[in-house]
């Protein structure tokens, strides 16, 4: 089996894929890629399945070593990638010889950085998914001297796509939650018409906003919840669960991102402005 031998980790390295969606009703996160239009559009370019396994870095990548020939492609965040020294760019399918050394840099714009590969990365599935979770798989990330597998995969069809830059949108699409029509009309034109603010307490379980709305609201009852629904806690703070929230909560639900956004979202970085708009 080809494999990648991690020589120098990044800060966040992990498997991910479409996660485990199946499960939520035993309380399994979601889980999958943060970005998953990044992930979709690298698993594209190697005309992969949607589903196939991606490398996940966050802020910043790491230094790989390939043992076999194939391709790979690296989507999502902006950041100083290189094979053997030699400056490569994103968004597009490059050769991979044996020996090959990949070195991926800090993030530049976004958060999240792909790492696809023809096939898909070849790691042991857990409730249908590769997607690393610690509790449920046995590794919650990769670390130095870690191998993973890959399948032999070569091509001489090289592409370039055509992407937006992440993290330049700052309008978030989604629909109405199901306790938005409990706030007043000054609640709502507050949280529609308000630039929110990316604050530094956020992972892959949630993004907080800064700014605050008056919130009188009732706790709920535990009740269900998705990656992408914003959450309004009782001291007005907003919360936007991510790929690795819980399945269920007590806050109100008042808004919920529409997939796409979910991925917009993912990849703003502390400081960065977003502007919720209902469809």
């Amino acid at each position: 089996m080809s494999r990648i031998t991690i020589l120098h980790a990044g800060f966040y390295d992990s498997i991910q894929d479409r996660g485990r969606g199946k499960y939520r009703h035993l309380g399994v996160p979601y889980s999958g890629a943060m970005d998953q239009k990044a992930a979709d559009l690298g698993n594209s370019l190697l005309n992969n399945r949607l589903d196939a396994a991606v490398l996940e870095l966050v802020l910043k990548g790491g230094v790989y070593l390939f043992s076999l020939p194939t391709c790979i492609a690296i989507t999502g965040a902006k950041a100083r990638v290189t094979v053997n020294d030699i400056a490569v760019e994103q968004n597009k399918l490059l050769e991979i010889n044996s020996g090959d050394v990949l070195k991926i840099g800090a993030a530049t714009t976004g958060n999240f950085i792909y790492v696809s590969i023809g096939g898909g990365f070849q790691t042991e599935e857990v409730l249908g998914s590769k997607s690393f979770y610690s509790g449920i798989t046995l590794m919650g990330k990769l670390q130095k001297g870690h191998d993973i597998d890959y399948a032999p995969y070569t091509t001489n069809q090289l592409t370039k796509a055509h992407w937006k830059p992440v993290g330049q949108e700052s309008a978030l699409r989604c629909y109405a939650g199901p306790e938005f029509h409990l706030l007043d009309r000054k609640q709502q034109e507050k949280l529609l018409n308000t630039s929110f603010t990316i604050s530094k307490n956020g992972n892959r379980m949630a993004f907080q906003l800064e700014e605050k709305i008056s919130n009188s609201l009732d706790q709920l009852k535990s009740s269900p919840v998705l990656p992408g629904t914003v959450q309004l806690t009782a001291n007005g703070q907003l919360i936007v669960l991510m790929r690795d929230a819980q399945t269920t909560g007590g806050y109100p639900r008042v808004l919920q991102l529409e997939e796409a956004s979910i991925s917009s979202c993912a990849q703003k970085r502390v400081g960065n402005q977003i502007d919720l708009v209902v469809l």
